[in-house]
């Protein structure tokens, strides 16, 4: 009887050392890509692989520590935190995913494309994603006025305003649709600004701005404290950078909510 517990104790701990190795892989692949996300990613998932694979001695350690009074208190405070962090985690996706799926089939008279990095005199890939996704809204909704929204970056040659709207055009988008904002270097400026020149144009409601899925949450607030009626139209983002760039904002979102 004792084999076969020890048997499944070891199979359980195979099959826990296999998921949190997929996991710290899923972290690995946005390399060289680095960031908040990644790095968190990659710590937690190496810090779990390194509890399964000597549980003994995590366990025997977390024994020695609950006979004492002050290691006690460590263990009940690391434990609440523990805990607390992964239900804060998990209702920040609920909202970001929340976010996502609200701005699914709804129509607008102007759409904010926010930018992102440019390379050289094209968009990058994530960029060119938010952009196919405009385009085809533009092309299902042939009255709606599209803003680029994008600043020229210190290694950038060009606005990514103008990258983006040179893309457009070559997808088939009247450049007359199409209007350049410029200036921005922040999400709160794409907002800001793009809002300036729509009501410069009249247009103050029914407004969409397009972004990669997991921004959508954050934009929205952003959009909001800046005065814009405005909901998000989620562009795919590659599959091999989603969880980075979903843990990173989960860390983007709570420095947002101690700022802001």
């Amino acid at each position: 009887m004792e084999k076969e517990v020890d048997l499944a104790k070891m199979v359980v701990r195979f099959v826990f050392a296999v998921l949190e190795a997929i996991l710290l892989w899923s972290f690995l692949r946005a390399l060289p890509v680095v960031c908040a996300g990644n790095i968190a990613g990659i710590a937690v998932s190496s810090l779990l692989i390194v509890i399964t694979v000597f549980f003994d001695r995590f366990k025997a350690l977390v024994a020695a520590l609950w006979k004492t009074g002050g290691g006690r208190v460590v263990v009940v405070l690391v434990s609440l935190a523990v805990i607390a962090a992964v239900v804060y985690c998990a209702v920040l996706s609920v909202f970001m995913y929340k976010a996502i799926k609200e701005g699914e089939n709804k129509k607008a008279d102007a759409v904010i494309v926010l930018g992102c990095q440019i390379r050289g005199d094209r968009p990058s890939r994530m960029l060119a994603r938010r952009l196919d996704k405009a385009c085809e809204y533009l092309k299902e909704n042939e009255d709606c006025l599209c803003i680029v929204s994008g600043g020229k970056g210190w290694d950038e040659d060009y606005t990514e305003a103008e990258i983006m709207k040179k893309y457009l055009v070559s997808k088939g988008i009247d450049e007359s649709r199409i209007v350049e904002e410029g200036k921005s270097t922040s999400t709160k400026e794409n907002m800001r600004f793009s809002y300036e020149l729509l009501k410069e144009r009249g247009i103050t409601g029914n407004i969409c701005f397009v972004s990669d899925g997991y921004h959508i949450y954050r934009a929205g607030l952003i959009a909001r404290n800046e005065g814009l009626d405005a909901f998000g139209l989620a562009a795919k983002t590659e599959l091999r950078f989603l969880p980075t760039y979903w843990v990173r904002e989960w860390i983007t979102l709570s420095y947002y909510f101690l700022i802001e």
